[in-house]
């Protein structure tokens, strides 16, 4: 993934954002959305089906390697500051104000469940949501489906994790693992350049305060 040079824009204008905020008179205490779109890297489907066919019938496992995400500077504090209270955040289970929305693209007419995980450790990249905190958004792509979006609202575990590495200046992991196939009854000629491609973006409610 190409995180680190997209997250450096958007710290950049989370920054001039914040800093503006902070000369506001009048103004001890607000919330403010902040969003953050990622670039992602395209799964090659030739990674998984080297012989460039998906036979009728065939499955096959897609990821990207697990990903390490810098969030120290102006990101940490984002994070530090996600809003936390329901009252200002209406939803049940869920902070209705912290949004995390994945598009899936493909170039072929298959199907796809796949799963997006994000963690304080790579370790946490496979456990269990509700005891670490660790974000887990499925999405299923239809084979009809050319792009296909959907968002989740984050739970307050999940938002507990982020303000946790966000405190500590602990790097996020990320990884995106699934699975693609061929419901059809003919086979499915691919070539190189054939791909499934993600795009993330998120969407935090932050507290501001004026100094």
């Amino acid at each position: 993934m190409r995180f680190r040079r997209s997250l450096a824009l958007v710290g950049a204008m989370a920054a001039g954002v914040l800093a503006a905020c902070k000369d506001a008179p009048l103004a001890p205490r607000w919330d403010a959305d902040m969003y953050m779109p990622l670039s992602t890297q395209p799964i090659r489907l030739s990674s998984t089906f080297i012989a460039l066919t998906i036979p009728a019938g065939a499955s096959g496992q897609v990821s990207f390697p697990a990903q390490s995400q810098d969030i120290t500077g102006v990101l940490g504090d984002i994070l530090k500051n996600m809003v936390t209270d329901p009252a200002r955040c209406t939803s049940t289970g869920a902070l209705s104000c912290d949004l995390l929305t994945l598009t899936v693209s493909k170039t072929k007419p298959i199907a796809g469940q796949d799963t997006l995980f994000v963690a304080n450790t790579q370790a946490n990249l496979t456990a269990a949501a509700a005891a670490s905190g660790t974000v887990v958004f499925p999405i299923g792509v239809a084979p009809a489906d050319v792009t296909r979006t959907d968002s989740l609202y984050l739970t307050q575990a999940s938002v507990g994790m982020l303000q946790a590495a966000g405190q500590s200046g602990t790097p996020l992991w990320i990884q995106l693992r699934g699975q693609v196939s061929n419901p059809g009854a003919s086979a499915i000629a691919i070539t190189a350049s054939d791909s499934v491609g993600l795009s993330l973006a998120v969407t935090v409610r932050v507290a501001v305060s004026h100094n």
